[in-house]
């Protein structure tokens, strides 16, 4: 692999990760705590609730795609592969013990990985009802995941080209963008309920003016 090779497959690997961070930052802001947030978006249920669903499955579809084994793969686990044959030209300003710091990460979560990756194959790709281990992905993992990612991938385009991402505009893109969303359907429904009580306060005061009295 050369050196170009490997700044074209961080590029692609960052939009993988920012639109895991995305997905998963949306479906964070859909899941509502309070009550009257949760009437709202169940107004629009037809929409919101398949639309929550997909962000998370996406989100974790994109998070596997990262760490995906298969040799035709742009993944962070193939790249630091490739890039530790040649660290001296690919990676030539992080010392090799980091690079061992980041396969061990990655190994680490290999469990998860294995779930995610499972999730991805049959509950989603082929749809299968019934699998034989246990494919639950819970939330912190997830979370923890997206985190431990960024970390990862800093690492290795630190070392690369010396640079960074951050990822924290596009998270917080998502999420202000959805909460805003989550507040105008809030403000419909507020406006429609005041405009229920309206039309029955002046029903009431019609009544009354023609003498007759209300139930």
């Amino acid at each position: 692999m050369t050196y170009e090779e490997v700044t074209d497959q961080l590029n692609d690997l960052r939009v993988i990760i920012g639109d895991a961070i995305a997905f998963f930052s949306v479906w964070q802001e859909l899941m509502v705590p309070d009550e009257q947030s949760a009437r709202a978006l169940n107004r629009y249920r037809g929409l919101f609730v398949p639309a929550r669903a997909a962000m998370l499955r996406m989100a974790i579809m994109q998070v596997a795609k990262v760490f995906d084994r298969h040799h035709k793969a742009v993944s962070l686990r193939n790249l630091l592969k490739a890039v530790k044959s040649d660290p001296e030209t690919l990676v030539p300003f992080v010392p090799s013990e980091e690079l061992d710091q980041i396969e061990k990460q990655m190994d680490s979560n290999e469990g998860l990985l294995n779930r995610v990756k499972a999730f991805r194959d049959q509950r989603i790709a082929h749809h299968d009802a019934v699998a034989s281990n246990d494919m639950s992905v819970r939330f912190g993992e997830v979370r923890r995941l997206t985190e431990e990612v960024q970390s990862m991938y800093n690492a290795l385009r630190r070392g690369h080209d010396r640079n960074i991402t951050s990822f924290d505009g596009m998270a917080n893109d998502a999420k202000n963008h959805t909460a805003a969303v989550v507040q105008i359907m809030r403000e419909e429904m507020e406006r429609g309920l005041q405009a229920i009580k309206e039309a029955e306060r002046r029903v009431e005061e019609e009544m009354k003016a023609s003498g007759v009295m209300p139930i």
